[in-house]
């Protein structure tokens, strides 16, 4: 399946699905910082360096699912939490848009936790029911990476959507581990003497570490954590990375009043680059292509843990080829009286839709060539769709037809006339050879060559 990435970053997130075995076609990112390791770990990826504004949804690839999360900074706790009166929390509105715009089968919107937050709860719902108004059933929750194999506290919200024609009733994986791993497991066996680096500095290792003066955020709390533990989040600010653990504790003093030991100041450092990546999971092989040190910090921080994402993409992945081989279970052997929906298609760019999104439509208006849900009740068995000579036969999916408005049939990239139509889903991969089943061409009833109809797979096979 091809999927399609935005706010891509280093590509985490990627990396992840594309170990779940999903194939990332197309990401656009327009930090100028991370494109140059972006391609050089994601080689077979077009990547759009566009500001996603100005890209325009005929230019996005046809996939099967989007991913992505959009900047986090308008809801963070760390940031100013200004929500959509920040430019960038817009941005999350403008990923609903190319949803809107493209109709994939599914997405995933990965944020920080602080979008759950009751001040922003009118808005967080406004995203729900456009979701749900654009045609998805939406799940959300909040997850901690650490509980999917990821050595490091880390929670964000996630949500996940499919397309309501898909009938797919998505559940979250359970966490994947009962024993956290921790700061040994996941860099314990690096014993490279680590290079302290200024910010003004090239960076030509990733073995190296921000060596600047420490800001107030390590006097308000513990940024240190021993070996059996798991490391605190990794932030995407490079100045307030946690301290690596063979520094020596912190001292706790009052709420939010915490000091480093007299006399040893020398002997606290932070996490180096190498050990961040480390920490969100990212192979050693994953090659880190950028001269700042900040900058490296920052979309090792920004990036989501790749084991993480292959979790979740595994879910997916699952959840959609259940649903396919339920419905394979459920065929058995084509029979004679099987009801079959025939319908005609204008040319390969029509038919190029039809079967990406794996949906049909009728019209449901009264005007010629219509037809109304209690025609097509029970709903038939198979699709059979024709143009100039040519046929292929589904399996439909859905379990009833249902009505959509003329806005739903564009957003899948259809051009309907009227307003009121009838969709059924189908299942691609069911098609059947014709030879096999019987069905010959001139077995269409040539004064509805144009207009769907019923009939049945005994009508449809050749009479000699």
């Amino acid at each position: 399946m091809n999927v399609i990435s935005f706010f891509a970053g280093c590509g985490g997130l990627d990396l992840g699905f594309e170990k779940a075995g999903f194939r990332v076609v197309w990401a656009n990112e327009f930090e100028p910082g991370v494109h140059a390791t972006y391609e050089k770990n994601h080689p077979n990826t077009i990547l759009c360096k566009e500001d996603i504004i100005s890209v325009d949804p005929k230019d996005v690839p046809d996939c099967d699912g989007f991913i992505g999360g959009p900047p986090c900074q308008s809801w963070s706790v760390a940031g100013k939490q200004q929500g959509l009166d920040d430019k960038r929390g817009q941005l999350f509105l403008t990923y609903i848009g190319m949803i809107r715009a493209k109709m994939p089968k599914f997405f995933v919107i990965e944020n920080v936790k602080g979008l759950l937050d009751e001040k922003f709860k009118d808005v967080f719902e406004t995203f729900l029911a456009q979701l749900d108004e654009i045609g998805y059933d939406v799940k959300y929750r909040l997850l901690d990476a650490v509980d999917y194999e990821v050595p490091q506290n880390r929670e964000r919200v996630f949500l996940i959507g499919f397309r309501h024609d898909l009938g797919i009733d998505y559940h979250f994986p359970l966490p994947s581990t009962n024993k956290p791993l921790t700061l040994k497991d996941a860099i314990g066996d690096i014993t490279a003497t680590p290079i302290p680096c200024e910010e003004v500095e090239v960076m030509t290792d990733c073995n190296i570490y921000y060596n600047g003066k420490f800001g107030p955020h390590y006097y308000r709390g513990n940024r240190r954590r021993s070996w059996d533990k798991p490391s605190f989040t990794i932030h995407a600010t490079g100045y307030n990375i946690p301290l690596h653990p063979s520094s020596p504790s912190m001292i706790y003093n009052a709420h939010e009043d915490w000091s480093f030991i007299k006399g040893r100041y020398r002997e606290y450092r932070r996490l180096t680059v190498r050990e961040c990546a480390r920490i969100q999971t990212f192979p050693d092989s994953f090659e880190i292509d950028c001269p700042n040190i900040i900058d490296a910090y920052k979309m090792i921080g920004n990036a989501v843990p790749v084991r993480m994402a292959e979790i979740l993409a595994t879910s997916i992945k699952e959840a959609i080829e259940k649903v396919t081989s339920e419905r394979k279970q459920q065929r058995g052997d084509i029979k004679p009286e099987d009801r079959v929906l025939v319908g005609f298609y204008k040319g390969y760019p029509h038919w190029k839709i039809i079967t990406h999104q794996g949906f049909y439509y009728v019209r449901a208006d009264g005007r010629k060539g219509s037809m109304s849900v209690e025609d097509l009740q029970p709903l038939p068995r198979l699709l059979l769709l024709h143009s100039n000579g040519r046929m292929q036969l589904y399996e439909l999916t859905d379990s009833e037809p249902k009505y959509f408005g003329k806005d739903y049939i564009i957003r899948l990239g259809f051009q309907p006339s009227g307003d009121t139509y009838i969709g059924v889903g189908f299942d691609v991969s069911s098609k059947y050879k014709l030879k096999s089943v019987g069905i010959n061409k001139d077995t269409i009833r040539l004064k509805q060559r144009y207009a769907p109809y019923l009939t049945t797979i005994e009508e449809l096979i050749n009479k000699k």
